[in-house]
C-alpha cells in the first residue's frame, strides 16, 4: 500500500492511499483455469460435505472495485477513485488534486463507509 499527502486549493490537508483487495472470488478470475488440467480418471477420493455448498460469508465489491481503488481522506470528507491510475505514487501535488476532484464522495461513518 502506497501513501501520499497533499493540500487542496482551499488549504485542506488530504491523505491518499491505494487499496487492493487480496481475496477476490476465484470465479471472477481466469475462466479457463480448469482447462489447463487433465481430467481425473482415478477413483473418487473426496468424502464429507461438498465445500462449495457450505454457507460462507463473502464480501461483495461494487462494480470496478475488484482491481483496487484510491482513497482520498480529509478531516471532513472521504472519496474513492477507480481504477487506480498507473504511477499515481509519483504524480505531482497538482495532479493528485485533479484526481481527488474526479473521485467519488463516500459517507464517513463510525464502522465503515457507504457510497453516497
Amino acid at each position: 500500500m502506497s501513501y501520499r499527502t497533499f493540500v487542496d486549493k482551499d488549504g485542506a490537508y488530504w491523505q491518499v492511499w491505494d487499496s487492493q483487495p487480496t481475496k477476490v472470488e476465484r470465479r471472477l478470475g481466469d475462466p479457463d483455469r480448469r482447462a489447463r488440467h487433465l481430467p481425473w480418471e482415478g477413483p473418487e477420493r473426496r468424502s464429507g460435505t461438498d465445500r462449495r455448498r457450505t454457507s460462507q460469508r463473502r464480501i461483495t465489491l461494487s462494480e470496478g472495485y475488484g482491481r483496487g481503488w484510491l482513497t482520498f481522506e480529509s478531516v471532513d470528507e472521504k472519496r474513492r477513485l477507480i481504477p487506480i491510475p498507473s504511477g499515481w505514487e509519483d504524480l505531482s501535488q497538482t495532479e493528485l488534486r485533479e484526481l481527488c476532484e474526479k473521485a467519488r464522495r463516500v459517507t464517513k461513518t463510525d464502522g465503515g463507509i457507504s457510497a453516497t
